[in-house]
């Protein structure tokens, strides 16, 4: 278990340094993101989308639930979206969210995510106090 754990802190670092030539250690050539088949290099496009989108995103994991072949994670972000996004016009505003997410790994590569982000409490922030 420690093991699989320990290869998701190092796929977060990646991601995190943006160090696409190394995603291929973390990340199988047939990966599915949401049941969409991506492979490796579909699944690097849409992260580099999201760092275009997102100069400042940072993963950082609030809870990891580790059982091989699975892990659940829960990210949190602090983070500030240029333009819209998830179709909310954050344009640049700092927002907090946190996301829910499931991997499917095989060979300690990820084969399959199942992803779902807290649109809802960024709505809540847009709208402002109360």
């Amino acid at each position: 278990m420690a093991e699989l754990a320990d290869v998701y802190r190092a796929y977060l670092d990646c991601l995190n340094r943006q160090a696409w030539d190394e995603l291929g250690r973390f990340v199988d050539d047939e990966a599915r993101h949401n049941g969409r088949p991506l492979g490796l290099s579909g699944y690097r496009e849409m992260l580099e989308k999201d760092y275009r989108d997102i100069p400042d995103l940072r993963f950082e994991a609030d809870l990891i639930v580790c059982e091989p072949p699975r892990l659940a994670a829960r990210l949190s972000f602090d983070c500030t979206p240029k333009g819209k996004f998830l179709g909310l016009p954050v344009n640049g505003r700092r927002v907090e969210f946190t996301e829910n997410v499931f991997y499917e790994f095989a060979r300690l590569k990820i084969v399959a995510v199942w992803s779902v982000l807290d649109k809802a409490a960024i709505e809540t922030q847009l709208a402002g106090p109360d």
